[in-house]
């Protein structure tokens, strides 16, 4: 069965104002069930490769593991070749990718099968170059809650 790319729109959080989505390229599995195509710059608890159920509002379910870390690093000035740079070693280094990068914020995809400590290693070379913090977006058992640190089981897992 042939499934269909798609955009979709997920909850990413909310400003001052309202709910901020963030529109993310996936394959309609079935009807609201997708597997996302990338990982995102902004949504937490997601990443490229990952199965959800999506909900009207945008929220949703996270179904299946996909395999791969989100690292998401919130840069205001980027520099091309930085940002080429930083893309190349994530490939070369970790089979990884840089899914997108828009306003000051970059997402790369890392497969977990690397392990934190190569991850981190890749990381902070990144962080060097680019002068910037990197975050693991999806690891976190609850991601929106910023003082809670309890790791999702598959994060507790690895090295």
């Amino acid at each position: 069965m042939e499934h269909k790319l798609t955009l979709i729109n997920v909850f990413a959080g909310i400003n001052s104002e309202e709910a901020v989505f963030e529109e993310l390229p996936a394959e309609c599995i079935s009807d609201k069930i997708f597997k996302l195509c990338a990982s995102p710059g902004l949504a937490l608890g997601l990443a490229k490769g990952d199965t959800i159920k999506l909900h009207h509002n945008g929220e949703f379910e996270l179904i299946k593991h996909g395999g791969n870390f989100c690292i998401q690093i919130y840069k205001e000035e980027l520099v091309k070749e930085k940002i080429e740079t930083a893309e190349s070693i994530v490939k070369r280094e970790l089979s990884g990718s840089l899914d997108g990068f828009h306003n000051g914020s970059l997402a790369f995809t890392a497969p977990i099968r690397n392990g934190f400590h190569a991850t981190n290693k890749v990381f902070n070379v990144i962080r060097d170059l680019l002068e910037s913090e990197y975050y693991y977006s999806n690891i976190y058992e609850y991601p929106y809650n910023f003082d809670d640190e309890e790791l999702v089981s598959w994060a507790r897992d690895l090295d």
